[in-house]
């Protein structure tokens, strides 16, 4: 580069940085003056923010009881099902003739199939998620 190119830069330059220094320095950097607050908007300032609290905490409570109840649920839930597959497991064990009558009434059909118990296990057979 020449001399007359980066003389322009320099110049430039200076231009630029001493506009962002006055535009900085004219800004009124002030703090704003306070404001007293009343005694009544101080009061229900802070009624507001006590009912929110308390509506915080409500939910809250709901929420941990909501998840206790389906906790309680998912353990009966499984208690259930291995009292159902306990029994299925009798049934076909020990009275075979009980259990395709059972394959055979929740399939909602006439006679009993093999086709017909594994599609009623297929069906019942719980999937993990």
């Amino acid at each position: 580069m020449n001399t007359n190119t980066s003389l322009k830069i320099g110049l430039a330059t200076l231009l630029i940085l001493g506009i962002i220094v006055i535009g900085g320095l004219s800004m009124n950097h002030k703090d704003k003056p306070i404001v007293a607050m009343s005694k009544e908007n101080y009061e229900t300032k802070i009624k507001t923010i006590d009912s929110l609290n308390s509506v915080v905490d409500s939910l809250q409570m709901e929420i941990f009881s909501l998840e206790d109840g389906f906790d309680s649920k998912e353990h009966r839930y499984e208690a259930v099902l291995f009292e159902y597959e306990f029994g299925i497991s009798y049934l076909k064990d020990y009275h075979p003739k009980a259990y395709r009558d059972f394959h055979r009434i929740i399939a909602h059909k006439e006679r009993y199939s093999h086709e017909t118990e594994r599609e009623n296990s297929k069906r019942l057979t719980i999937k993990d998620l």
